[in-house]
């Protein structure tokens, strides 16, 4: 005991010890150790909303897959649609397109024939009217 009293420990730190010790228990009883509950409750919770959390983002990583699946098969469908579209478009452009040449065509050859058959007869009229109208003016020059 001699030596605690040389470096100045009596029954001073004894007692203040005790009451550390005491003040110790008593605050992990009350204090730290509700803490600590709630502190791992409070990790369970939240390591559970970081799984589902995780989940929800593997789901929305392979719905987003899925979308763009979808996507380029819906497209690859449109693009067959429209292409199909537009032979047949283009098919119909060419049909009426030659439908209205040959109708013109025919048209043209018809009224060329009915100009000839025209001009025709007017020369021909002309020819029988050549004579009559010879005569009439030899007649009138004569008077």
């Amino acid at each position: 005991m001699d030596i605690f009293g040389q470096l100045g420990i009596n029954t001073t730190a004894a007692v203040q010890f005790v009451l550390f010790a005491i003040a110790l228990i008593f605050l992990s009883k009350v204090v730290f150790g509700p803490y600590a509950h709630a502190l791992e409750e409070r990790q369970r919770r939240t390591k559970g909303g970081e799984d589902l959390a995780l989940e929800y983002q593997n789901k929305s990583v392979e719905l987003q897959t899925e979308y763009e699946t979808k996507t380029r098969e819906l497209n690859s469908q449109i693009k067959g649609i429209i292409d199909a579209a537009k032979s047949q478009a283009t098919k119909d452009y060419e049909a009426l397109v030659a439908k209205a040449r040959s109708e013109s065509e025919k048209l043209v050859h018809d009224n060329r024939t009915k100009i000839a058959a025209s001009v025709q007869g007017a020369a021909a009229e002309l020819k029988s009217q050549t004579t009559a109208v010879a005569m009439a003016i030899t007649t009138k020059l004569l008077k």
